[in-house]
């Protein structure tokens, strides 16, 4: 029974020490050209990324750490969720970006949007996937802080709503 008991205190010891040297993150991610509540409304999926290309829109990272004189790189995972007429159609992580506090620039590359649309238009009007007039997709991009790093925190999302 003391055994168990100091167990259980150096347990909480370790786990405790571990969230106190821990770093924590914090920031937003965003979409500049892209009003609130605005739909952006492209012919194709390349339009979209030739939109991005040359400046309409652009993705925009900031984050800062708990550690003011940090430059140290963190890892985070770029997440992609694609909803075509309100049904998930895609959800992709792509992990182990390395980034470094401050103000970001993030080219649409880095997330799964413009893939996921191109294979979807390719396959759209098939017998599995019949047209049915406007697409409407709302896409959802994240960086979410890689696993295994000790960092804690969330990092906020955005939301782009898209029609084809």
């Amino acid at each position: 029974m003391k055994t168990s008991k100091i167990t259980l205190v150096l347990i909480t010891f370790l786990l405790s020490t571990t969230f106190l040297f821990s770093q924590s993150v914090e920031g937003k991610l965003a979409i500049k050209g892209l009003m609130d509540g605005k739909t952006i409304k492209q012919n194709a999926p390349v339009e979209l990324f030739k939109a991005f290309k040359d400046g309409v829109y652009s993705i925009n990272f900031n984050f800062k750490t708990s550690d003011i004189k940090s430059n140290q790189i963190i890892l985070f995972d770029m997440k992609t969720t694609v909803k075509y007429n309100g049904k998930i159609i895609s959800e992709t992580s792509r992990d182990g970006w390395p980034w470094l506090p401050g103000d970001m620039f993030v080219p649409i590359e880095a997330f799964d949007v413009i893939p996921v649309l191109q294979k979807f238009t390719a396959i759209e009007g098939t017998k599995s996937l019949p047209l049915k007039g406007a697409r409407s997709f709302e896409i959802i991009l994240q960086l979410v802080p890689s696993k295994g790093q000790k960092v804690k925190g969330t990092i906020g999302s955005t939301t782009m709503k898209l029609t084809l």
